[in-house]
């Protein structure tokens, strides 16, 4: 590898949504403070709020073009 061509690397802190704490390294030099993570994103929780309101959104979106025949 060049040298002088990577970046530093930097412990920093990253805030879970549940209020802990990891320490990380990272380019960045600031702490991180997620706003999604593992406790609370649906791929991880299992939990798929919007899978209901699919056809809702298909049926609004027919309904609300319906003149324009395409």
């Amino acid at each position: 590898m060049k040298k002088g061509i990577h970046p530093e690397y930097h412990e920093i802190n990253v805030t879970m949504t549940d209020g802990n704490t990891v320490k990380m390294y990272s380019s960045v030099k600031k702490d991180l403070v997620l706003s999604t993570d593992n406790l609370n994103h649906s791929a991880w929780t299992g939990q798929r709020s919007n899978v209901a309101e699919k056809g809702q959104r298909a049926t609004k979106f027919k309904n609300k073009f319906a003149g324009f025949n395409f």
